[in-house]
C-alpha cells in the first residue's frame, strides 16, 4: 500500500483501555486480534470478489497446514536433540506424509489417530532442554509467521494470510497443547521447589502434570484421581495450583510470543508493516 493511500486512512476507534492486569496477561491476544481485524477482516469486507478471495485464502490455509504440521513436529525433535536429549518416537498422521517421512526418519511412527503429530518417546536434557523441545517450532512463529501477517495486511495479498495464520498464530491455537506444556513445566518446577520436594513425593503422578493436552490431563485425573493427589486437601491444592498457574503462564507466553514476533518483524521489515488503520 502506498504512503498516499495510508495518509487517507483513519484509525479504528479504540475501545476503552482494559484494566492493567488484562493488558499484561492478554496484551498479545488483543494485539493479534487488532492486526487480523484491521489487516484482514475490514479489507476483506470491502472486496467486490470476496468469494473468490475467500476460497483462495482457505486453500492457502489448508495447503500451509499440511506442509507445516510435519515441519512443526520435526522441529520438536530438533529442539530435543540439539539441547542434548534423545528422541525414540514421533507419532504422525499418515495424511501428513508420515509413511514417506518414516523412510527418512526411522523414529517416526505413521498413525491415523487423535493427533496430527506428537512426540511420544523422548528424554529431554533437563528442564531447559524440555522447554527448548516444546518451544522449538515456534521459532517459525516469531519469524516469518508473524511477519507474514503484517506483510499480507500491508500489501493486501490475502493469500499470504494462509501461512501467516497457520504459522504466525500457532501459539494461540496451541494454548491447551504445547503452550500448556510449557506452562506446566514451569509451574511444576515452581511448586516442587516451594514445597521442598514434598509435592513430587506426595503426589504419585506429579510430573505427569506436565502435559501437552489439557483436556487429556483432566480426563486422566478424573480416571485416576488418587495418582494426582485428589484424595487429600493438600494434594488437591498443589495439583490445582500447577494446572491453573500453568494455564495462566501458557496464555501469557502465547501472547508474549506474538508481541516478540511483531517487534522482530518491525526490525526486520518496515516499521509500517502492520496495518493499524483502515479506509474510511
Amino acid at each position: 500500500m502506498s504512503t498516499n493511500k495510508r495518509n487517507n486512512q483513519q484509525s479504528v476507534s479504540s475501545p476503552k483501555p482494559a484494566p492493567g492486569w488484562i493488558r499484561f496477561l492478554f496484551g498479545g491476544w488483543i494485539q493479534a486480534f487488532r492486526d487480523i481485524y484491521n489487516g484482514l477482516i475490514i479489507p476483506f469486507q470491502e472486496l467486490e470478489s470476496a468469494t473468490k478471495t475467500g476460497l483462495i485464502l482457505l486453500a492457502s490455509i489448508v495447503v500451509t497446514w499440511f506442509i507445516y504440521v510435519p515441519i512443526h513436529e520435526l522441529l520438536h525433535v530438533a529442539g530435543c536433540v540439539v539441547t542434548g536429549g534423545t528422541v525414540t518416537e514421533l507419532v504422525m498422521g499418515r495424511e501428513y506424509g508420515a509413511d514417506f517421512l518414516a523412510k527418512i526418519f526411522p523414529f517416526i511412527t505413521p498413525e491415523t489417530g487423535q493427533y496430527a503429530g506428537r512426540v511420544t518417546g523422548f528424554e529431554p536434557n533437563g528442564d531447559i532442554g524440555y522447554l527448548a523441545t516444546v518451544f522449538a517450532p515456534y521459532i517459525l512463529t516469531l519469524f516469518p509467521g508473524i511477519w507474514l501477517i503484517g506483510h499480507a495486511a500491508y500489501t493486501r495479498k490475502f493469500w499470504l494470510f494462509g501461512p501467516g495464520i497457520v504459522v504466525g498464530l500457532a501459539g494461540f491455537y496451541n494454548l491447551t497443547g504445547d503452550y500448556f506444556e510449557i506452562g506446566t513445566i514451569l509451574s511444576t518446577r515452581l511448586v516442587h521447589v516451594l514445597t521442598g520436594g514434598n509435592a513430587s513425593e506426595s503426589i504419585t503422578a506429579f510430573w505427569e502434570l506436565r502435559s501437552d493436552d489439557l483436556f487429556r490431563l483432566i480426563s486422566e485425573i478424573s480416571e485416576t484421581p488418587a495418582n494426582y493427589g485428589m484424595t487429600t486437601a493438600g494434594g488437591i491444592t498443589m495439583t490445582l495450583i500447577v494446572i491453573i498457574f500453568g494455564f495462566i503462564l501458557a496464555a501469557w507466553l502465547a501472547g508474549l510470543t506474538y508481541i516478540a514476533g511483531r517487534h522482530l518483524s518491525k526490525h526486520i521489515g518496515s516499521s509500517t508493516i502492520f496495518v493499524d488503520s483502515v479506509k474510511k
